[in-house]
């Protein structure tokens, strides 16, 4: 009789522990009225996984939650960069309150503003770009070589990005040097939310045959991020920057003016895309005096890494050194490694 009573004990027991305890439950509210109780999983690229008693895991749009609730620790990372750990509780004032080991230590933010919740940890992300080199030989009634040897990449962590990008071109005819012009820029950018972002931009350019020892702009600006998937891409930029020409020959300059920008890219397909990026310095003493690049490009892609690249680039100056042409149109084709 006693063995019997102890082997219903233990029975009710392992039945009471098979079922989550309510004070343990997370909770979600969505927009149209209904509940769920189980428990959170986590939360990455707007899908909220969810378990339930009756569902090893449930997928959630982000955007459908009206309010959720935590009531065990959870690893939260914000848009900024930021990374807390603890109960998640919805307030009466719409933001949510995050309770740290500490009791009486709380964060209070937006929903909007939490990225991802117990998402696996990532690895610091690697530089992304590509480099490009071409070329071309004529001989016969002329001796012509040219060359171009260009690269960009980037990284992104968090709310941070970083930008750089280098092309050199050379050009010689009969043994006469005829184009040679390096061109630099490097941008760091910070995002203040999924679409807008502060900058820091600085670009560098030297050109033999436009009288230009070197060209410096750097300055400050904001940016906004129309669109940003797997088809294409648009941000508009705009600041100051300081501008300094030193030159060959003549008076060296430096001056403040605007910067207005726009980086357009889109992919036809698998194996075709574009992209176009313009930059404008206007001049804040005299209207419609101003610096121009644009460079236009087509990549054809031919293996996951290797593709054939085609731009145009073209650099306006309408008050360029004394000397020299206002306008210069360099074509580049060649073949690019992507990594």
């Amino acid at each position: 009789m006693k063995l019997k009573s102890i082997f219903i004990v233990f029975c009710m027991t392992l039945i009471l522990f098979s079922f989550p305890r309510s004070g343990y439950s997370d909770v979600v509210n969505f927009k149209n009225g209904d509940q769920l109780a189980g428990e959170l999983l986590s939360l990455s690229k707007g899908i909220l996984n969810f378990a339930t008693i009756y569902s090893k895991k449930i997928e959630i749009d982000k955007s459908q939650i009206k309010s959720l609730r935590t009531n065990h620790s959870v690893r939260v990372q914000l848009r900024n960069g930021w990374k807390i750990k603890g109960k998640l509780r919805p307030t009466d004032e719409g933001l949510y309150s995050i309770r740290t080991g500490d009791a009486n230590q709380k964060a209070f933010v937006e929903f909007e503003e939490i990225t991802s919740i117990n998402a696996p940890t990532e690895k610091p992300r690697a530089w992304e770009g590509k480099i490009h080199a071409g070329g071309s030989h004529q001989s016969g009634n002329t001796d012509r070589v040219t060359l171009n040897l260009g690269g960009e990449g980037n990284m992104k962590f968090g709310a941070e990005r970083i930008e750089l990008k280098f092309l050199t071109v050379y050009a010689e005819e009969d043994e006469k040097i005829t184009s040679r012009n390096t061109f630099g820029r490097m941008q760091y950018d910070h995002y203040f939310s999924e679409k807008w972002y502060g900058l820091l931009s600085m670009e560098a350019f030297n050109d033999k045959f436009k009288n230009l020892n070197l060209r410096l702009a750097v300055g400050p600006g904001a940016g906004y991020h129309f669109w940003d998937d797997d088809v294409k891409t648009l941000k508009l930029e705009a600041g100051i920057t300081y501008f300094s020409e030193d030159l060959k020959n003549g008076e060296d300059t430096q001056f403040m003016t605007g910067r207005l920008a726009e980086k357009f890219g889109y992919k036809f397909s698998k194996i075709f895309s574009f992209k176009n990026e313009t930059v404008v310095f206007p001049s804040f003493e005299k209207i419609g005096d101003m610096k121009l690049r644009n460079e236009a490009s087509l990549n054809t892609r031919m293996s996951e890494d290797w593709s054939l690249s085609l731009s145009h680039i073209l650099d306006y100056d309408n008050d360029a050194p004394s000397g020299t042409g206002s306008s210069d149109s360099t074509t580049t084709f060649g073949l690019q490694y992507e990594f």
